[in-house]
């Protein structure tokens, strides 16, 4: 029982002394030339025991055993080695991955203030008991700004300036003002003159189209006056007319009867626009703004998709508004 006890303890303290002592380099080259040897006379070993009938191959036998025990033994360290560094790789991103907690954005949006502005970043105040308090260089900055926002209206937003106490301010505005109406008056003589050089109806359809909407820009940003706007539309309506196959010119028209107030006109226009390819869904808003403006009340939600709206932030407080669940 005493010996038992001590072989047990020394088998023990021999295998930690073994664990905890570092190996070098040479003995790890003593020990793969070991393994080579070993499998070298076992392959030797092996090869007496074959059959006969193996005897005339016993050099090509002999070379396959000791290749394949050798290979197998460094296929055995490089997976090893592999195993280790993916095993490492595994636990340190365990430890380093970092938790991720969930945020419900619809909880948090009604929080949000809602900013308006009429200038860009909010410098100009067109009305209001502060015009005054505002330099001259911070609206002639924002007024450049408005200038190259491209937004609607942009244009008519500076004629307000026009009367403004300061006279560079003025005369800025003015010069802005000019500056935009000879870059659009330039634009459309340049496409009527490409409109007369071009043979081809399709080309022809396309510079129609690019007149068209020169025409719309002085609408849109507010370069011409509520009276030259009939003027404009007018010629807008007639230029379309002369397009029969193009479906951005449908839409285009449908913009116009809106504006005009020509309901039937701009859905009739919209519908033609859809016939010729372009899909249903994108000219759904135009749709319910004509109903809505008919008085059509029950009829604004066939054209309202959460699918599409909810997406859209601009669009989402009309698909809470009208379609109800």
């Amino acid at each position: 029982m005493f010996k038992t006890s001590n072989l047990t303890s020394f088998d023990s303290t021999y295998i930690l002394n073994l664990l905890g002592e570092q190996n070098s380099a040479d003995k790890l080259l003593m020990f793969v030339g070991g393994e080579i040897i070993f499998w070298i006379l076992a392959s030797l070993l092996l090869i007496l025991f074959l059959p006969k009938k193996y005897a005339p191959y016993k050099k090509e036998i002999f070379l396959f055993f000791v290749v394949i025990n050798i290979g197998l033994l460094f296929i055995g360290v490089l997976l090893t080695i592999i195993m280790i560094l993916f095993g490492l790789s595994w636990a340190t991103h365990r430890i380093s991955r970092p938790n991720y907690e969930s945020v419900d954005f619809e909880e948090y949006i009604s929080e949000f203030p809602v900013v308006y502005s009429k200038f860009q970043e909010g410098i100009l105040t067109i009305e209001g008991e502060h015009t005054n308090e505002i330099t001259t260089d911070e609206k002639i900055k924002s007024l450049r700004i408005l200038y190259d926002s491209n937004a609607e209206g942009n244009i008519a937003k500076i004629k307000h300036f026009l009367a403004d106490s300061s006279d560079e301010t003025r005369l800025y505005a003015f010069a802005l003002i000019s500056s935009f109406e000879k870059k659009l008056n330039t634009r459309i003589k340049e496409i009527q003159e490409k409109l007369e050089q071009s043979e081809e109806e399709k080309e022809r359809s396309q510079h129609r189209f690019e007149l068209a909407i020169t025409y719309w820009q002085f609408i849109f940003h507010g370069v011409a006056s509520d009276k030259l706007s009939g003027f404009y539309t007018k010629k807008i309506e007639a230029t379309l007319q002369e397009i029969q196959n193009l479906p951005s010119a449908f839409v285009l028209l449908g913009k116009i009867h809106i504006f005009n107030k020509e309901y039937v006109q701009a859905e009739e226009a919209f519908l033609k626009a859809v016939e010729l390819g372009i899909p249903k869904e994108s000219i759904f808003t135009f749709l319910a703004e004509i109903k809505f403006s008919q008085k059509k009340y029950n009829e604004v939600a066939n054209y309202i998709s959460h699918e599409l709206f909810d997406i859209d932030i601009r669009l989402k407080p009309i698909a809470e508004t009208w379609v109800k669940s």
